[in-house]
This record gives C-alpha cells, sequence and structure tokens, in this order.
C-alpha cells in the first residue's frame, strides 16, 4: 500500500504505441507492468501522455527495483510523434582514452591520457554517460577523482553510469542548447535527450530518474522499457510525475567525542540534496560547553556534499557536564527559491574531555615561529590569491609519540590543494617537530572563506586548531610615475 497525495491511477492497456498512450493528468502516479502480449509474446514497452507548458518543470521517475520488482526500467520523455526530446549539445574540447586498465560502473576515479591539460569541474563523457571531474591525480600511482556519491561516481543530465574497457575514447565536454551554432574544432558533438536507465545520483538503485524542462508548450510522451527487454507478470512499476521539491538534510558525523585536553577531533557534516537543489549549505555551532571551540562558520559548497571540521579542547578546558555539553547545537541553512531555509543537524551528543594526547598538532602561517596550542578567540589566518602557490607550516609538540607522522589538511576550498607532496605524502620523520608545506590554488577558485585544519595519522588523528583561509584575487601592480 502506497499513501500519496497525488492522483494515483493504474495502467490501462492498450498503451504500447505513441498513438495508443494513456493520457495523464500531472502531478500524479500510475502503477503499471511490462508484461509480453498474449498476441504475439512480443517484450512490452508502456506510453503516457501528458501536458506542459514551456519552461515547466518536472521529475519523472520510477520505484520499482526499491519496491522488489525485478524489471530494470528505463524512461524517455519523447516529442508527441515519439521522437526524443533532444536536452542539449554535448562539444568535446579535448580527446583522450581510458589508460591503465578499465572501469566499472561505480568506479569513482579513472587514469586517462593527456590529463595534464583538464581541469576540475570540467564535465567527461565516457560513451554516453558524463561524469564531472573532482579532483586531479596526486602523483605517479593515482587517477582523476570523480564527484561522487554513496560510495559511487556521479553522472550528470541524467546519464546513467556503466563499464569501460581499457583505451576506451573520452572527452572532455562543454554543454550548448539546443540549436546554438558551435565552432567546429574536429572534435564530436553529442546529442543528448531526456532518457535515462539509472538514477544519476545513485540513489534509487537501478530504478530510474529524469529532471525534464518543457522546451515548448505541448504534449509529451514517457515510454517506460525494461532495459533488458525483459517482461513478465511480476514487472510491475510505479511511474511518478511530480513537480521538483528543492530540499536539503544535513548530518553529523563525529557526535560523542572524546577530545584529547589541549587537542582536537575532526568530525564531518554530510548533506544529502533533494531534486535539482545544488546551492550551498552554511552550518553555524553554538552552544560549546567552556573551553572548547568548534570549526564555525562551516560552508559545504554548492554542487558538494560534505565539509570537515574540527572540535578542540583547550589546556584548561574544565569537564563538560550534561548541563552545558547538551545546549551545543548544529544548525545548517541555505537559500531555496529566495528565503533561507534552516534545519537542525542535531548536535554534539555527550562530549567528554581525555587526557592529554601523545602528540599536539598546529597549522600555522609561516612568520609565526612557535607552536600555536591555546583555543584563541580568533583564528590564525591565510590568504592566497587564485593561481598562487603559498607556504604554511605544520609544528607537533611530541609528548610520547616520537616516531615518524604523516599528515593531510582537510576541509580546503575546493580546487585549492597541498602541492608537492612526493610520494609518501606530507611526512615529519622521527626526531623533527616542524615542516614546511605548501599550498596551491587553482585559477578558477573563486573568492572564498574557508577554516581548514591539520590532522595527523599515527597519534590518535589529533587535529590542529582550525585556521581561517581567505581566497582573493591579486591586486594588479602599480607603478608610480615622479610628476
Amino acid at each position: 500500500a502506497v499513501v500519496s497525495d497525488m492522483r494515483d491511477v493504474i495502467e490501462i492497456e492498450p498503451n504500447n504505441s505513441p498513438a495508443t498512450a494513456m493520457k495523464l493528468a500531472v502531478p500524479s502516479a500510475v502503477n503499471g507492468r511490462i508484461a509480453a502480449t498474449v498476441a504475439d509474446q512480443t517484450d512490452d514497452e508502456d506510453f503516457f501522455r501528458f501536458d506542459a507548458k514551456a519552461g515547466e518543470q518536472w521529475i519523472i521517475e520510477t520505484q520499482a527495483a526499491q519496491r522488489g520488482s525485478p524489471i530494470d526500467t528505463k524512461i524517455e520523455v519523447l516529442q508527441g510523434d515519439g521522437k526524443p526530446v533532444p536536452r542539449l549539445q554535448l562539444q568535446a574540447v579535448r580527446n583522450s582514452a581510458v589508460t591503465f586498465r578499465g572501469i566499472d560502473s561505480t568506479a569513482t576515479d579513472v587514469r586517462v591520457d593527456n590529463w595534464e591539460e583538464m581541469e576540475l569541474n570540467q564535465f567527461f563523457y565516457l560513451q554516453g554517460e558524463v561524469a564531472k571531474l573532482f579532483r586531479a591525480p596526486q602523483g605517479p600511482d593515482s587517477g582523476f577523482q570523480f564527484y561522487s556519491l554513496n560510495g559511487k561516481r556521479r553522472n550528470y543530465f541524467d546519464t546513467s553510469a556503466t563499464a569501460h574497457a581499457n583505451e576506451e575514447p573520452c572527452y572532455i565536454v562543454e554543454p550548448h542548447p539546443v540549436g546554438a551554432k558551435l565552432v567546429a574544432n574536429g572534435l564530436p558533438v553529442f546529442p543528448l535527450y531526456f532518457a535515462n536507465d539509472d538514477d544519476a545520483e545513485r540513489k534509487l538503485g537501478s530504478d530510474s530518474k529524469i529532471h525534464f524542462t518543457a522546451p515548448a508548450d505541448g504534449s509529451y510522451l514517457v515510454r517506460v522499457t525494461d532495459n533488458r527487454g525483459h517482461s513478465g507478470e511480476r514487472f510491475v512499476y510505479r511511474l511518478i510525475v511530480r513537480a521538483p521539491k528543492l530540499d536539503f538534510k544535513v548530518t553529523l558525523d563525529g557526535a560523542n567525542p572524546t577530545v584529547p585536553s589541549g587537542s582536537g577531533q575532526s568530525f564531518t557534516l554530510k548533506a544529502e540534496r533533494f531534486d535539482d537543489f545544488e546551492g550551498e549549505i552554511k552550518i553555524d555551532i553554538t552552544g560549546l560547553p567552556p573551553g572548547f571551540v568548534a570549526s564555525t562558520p562551516l560552508v559545504i559548497e554548492a554542487g558538494h556534499t560534505s565539509a570537515a571540521g574540527t572540535l578542540h579542547a583547550a589546556l584548561n578546558a574544565p569537564v563538560p557536564t550534561e548541563t552545558n555539553w547538551s545546549k551545543s547545537e548544529v544548525i545548517a541553512s541555505a537559500e531555496i527559491n529566495g528565503q533561507r531555509v534552516f534545519k537542525n543537524a542535531a548536535n554534539f551528543g555527550t562530549i567528554k574531555l581525555g587526557d592529554q594526547p601523545k602528540l599536539f598538532v598546529a597549522l600555522e602561517p609561516s612568520a609565526l615561529a612557535s607552536t600555536n596550542l591555546a583555543a584563541a578567540a580568533k583564528p590564525l589566518e591565510l590568504t592566497i590569491a587564485p593561481g598562487q602557490t603559498i607556504p604554511a607550516w605544520i609544528k607537533v609538540r611530541r609528548n610520547g609519540h616520537d616516531d615518524l607522522v604523516t599528515f593531510s589538511v582537510d576541509n580546503l576550498p575546493h580546487g585549492v590543494i597541498v602541492d608537492n607532496i612526493g610520494l609518501n605524502g606530507v611526512l615529519m620523520p622521527k626526531g623533527e617537530n616542524e615542516r614546511q608545506i605548501f599550498l596551491a590554488a587553482a585559477k578558477w577558485v573563486p573568492e572564498t572563506d574557508r577554516l581548514c585544519f591539520a590532522i595527523e595519522n599515527q597519534a590518535g588523528r589529533q587535529t590542529s586548531l582550525p585556521v581561517m583561509l581567505h581566497v582573493r584575487k591579486a591586486m594588479p601592480a602599480q607603478s608610480a610615475s615622479a610628476k
């Protein structure tokens, strides 16, 4: 039994051609079945007709595998005469090929030729599916990382992920509106239509989802088939046509922490985005116990799904009590349809104070000469310009851990990396207490402010205090002249 605020109807056969398509009044849901016809035992396909005005947006999705049906649905939006509705044209601007080894439909990274000529956030076309580049290879034994969701690579424009063989051609592509005149560059142009096999956001399993924007007033068709050409009495599905409901949800990973005295522990805030909401999400943390500070405010960047922070205890912080740790709040907010929407992301739960760690960590601008361990009222600051590389220092005070230490710097803005890390990453050998690192910003990184921190990997994953990194455009050089 399904409870819904939409009208719910049952498929009426015959509807296996555009001419016999079943009429739908949207929004609505229809319960159908892909079953071989009795007359000729051919594979079934179901057509549904609905009206839409130019610019109207509809979410078209199926519920089948989610409910135990054996069908692997594929949905397509067609014109009234049964022809595909053009969505975009993708012009290739850089050719490449998969190298080293092939990838399956879930892999989140790939090794490709000509990767040095690619930029983050570019769209990557692999034989029908479109992914997006998230992180460049870091070292000789790594590949390009894709944007991912739920441990699988995310697709864009409702394309569906598939497996790809070694040496298969692939391209960096740029999307253009249908009908736009493109300047020929010797590389192919790929037409894209409103069609989906497996949900591109990897939330619905093998069920399907399309974000449809009507290009003109008129009647449109939705065709539902089994992607493998299978059919049967149990091949049931629920087709839903509804308006988008932009929304988000933020959860805290790292509740009930034990924070060592004078040190910090990391936490992650994860965002689940619904329908077409891709905007920036801001998180404010308040009500922490005396002597404790956290990375706040934090920002989950537009199109991203997580941000990391640190909860830090001063050396003289008193032991938290239920009276004060229960007052902590984590509030997320975002702009949706011109209004600020607030969401409660719970709180840190029970916050405990631990013993001093075997290693204290600090991240500092290169100008400072002493390890900063005090929870200052204002974070230390670093400023970088797009396209620039700046130095910083990771420093430690050893308190029992005398072996080597490796580090990473978390929550940097997208496009800012720790550069020149070598094969072993950021490593501080035994007997040393500081290491200079270099932060590099890509040329396209926008101006922003982000709280980042250093974290070690060998002594309980101790973190530094949060440091405010400012990304600011470089001022143009000025020349002086005598008058």
